[in-house]
């Protein structure tokens, strides 16, 4: 049974509104689009895994949980995926790498080998699943919970892949083979019950903190004025709409929409800083009349700080959390 549903990282909401808002001159617009393209490649990798887990139906109870944030020994670790069966726990890393990947042994590399010939060493899988299994036992047993943990590496696209050192403890295949390799697992001494999967289970999403990587022009060290305001059309994804008769229009289109400025305030929030004033709003939409602005912004599902001259508003679920072990 599938716990928790994976859903869009902040990380790559949060590249795609800067993508859209950054100049295409300005300095740090090829970075962004790395990181953009990078993270898009590695969630829709992910979104494949996903697909396929859903084939493994097996007869016993059974908890699987996407896209996990947890806390240990004052570190964030992220896991992907995770299968919880009454006999074991396995982390599921996945990589989404479109060229040929060598894994070789005396140390362990892993390099990528692109079309060209050329060769880029890439960061170890295999140490970063043992540092996530350390910090999950070590999770576990502050909750007085006991049970083997292993670690599975996934490779969405099926490229040559050329192990020349296997890991003894970790396993490495392509996410078709994931349903296959669950079935294969051994279930034998019932660790945990149904109900006790239940409950672990259910913990971990409580305890569960979504990655806040912003606002992100701090991030990129960008000057917030280089970000382009106004509200952008969800229609035709063009800027420039204006706000008339108690609804937005767009003059490239034509299209017109009472909550196209939800989007705007999100993309303040995730690039800008974690307040808004009604001159900030007013900016960013290119508004005019401040009492619009706050009626709309008492429409947009903001909670508001203060009084007059030191009212502002904020998300209603403000946090962020520490960079996490990826």
């Amino acid at each position: 049974m599938i716990y928790k549903k994976r859903t869009m990282p902040n990380e790559l909401k949060g590249l795609l509104s800067l993508d859209k808002r950054l100049p295409n001159n300005h300095i740090k617009k090829p970075e962004v689009k790395k990181n953009l393209l990078i993270c898009q490649a590695g969630y829709n990798g992910e979104l494949e895994l996903d697909a396929h887990i859903n084939e493994f139906k097996p007869n016993y109870r059974h908890a699987i949980l996407h896209d996990l944030y947890l806390q240990q020994d004052g570190a964030y670790f992220q896991i992907d995926s995770l299968l919880i069966t009454p006999s074991s726990i396995t982390i599921i890393e996945v990589k989404n790498y479109k060229d040929k990947t060598v894994i070789k042994a005396n140390p362990t590399q892993f390099i990528r080998v692109f079309q060209n010939g050329d060769r880029k060493p890439m960061r170890n899988p295999y140490t970063e699943i043992d540092l996530k299994i350390h910090l999950l036992k070590s999770w576990l047993g502050t909750r007085g919970i006991q049970i083997p943990i292993d670690g599975l590496l996934t490779f969405t696209h099926t490229n040559e892949l050329a192990i020349k050192h296997p890991s003894p403890e970790i396993k490495t295949i392509f996410t078709y083979e994931a349903p296959a390799h669950f079935r294969s697992l051994p279930v034998n001494e019932h660790i945990l019950d149904g109900h006790a999967i239940h409950n672990l289970a259910n913990t971990m999403i409580e305890h569960h903190k979504d990655y806040n990587p912003f606002p992100l022009a701090d991030r990129y060290d960008i000057n917030p004025s280089d970000i382009l305001p106004g509200v952008i059309c969800s229609n035709c994804d063009r800027p420039g709409m204006k706000w008339g008769r108690e609804k937005w229009n767009c003059p490239s289109c034509g299209h017109t929409s009472k909550t196209e400025h939800h989007q705007t305030v999100q993309d303040w929030f995730m690039l800008i800083k974690p307040k808004m004033t009604n001159s900030d709003f007013r900016y960013f939409t290119q508004l005019n009349n401040r009492n619009v602005a706050r009626g709309l912004l008492a429409k947009s599902g903001l909670q508001l700080i203060g009084e007059r001259k030191a009212a502002h508003y904020v998300l209603m679920k403000e946090g962020k959390s520490p960079t996490p072990v990826e």
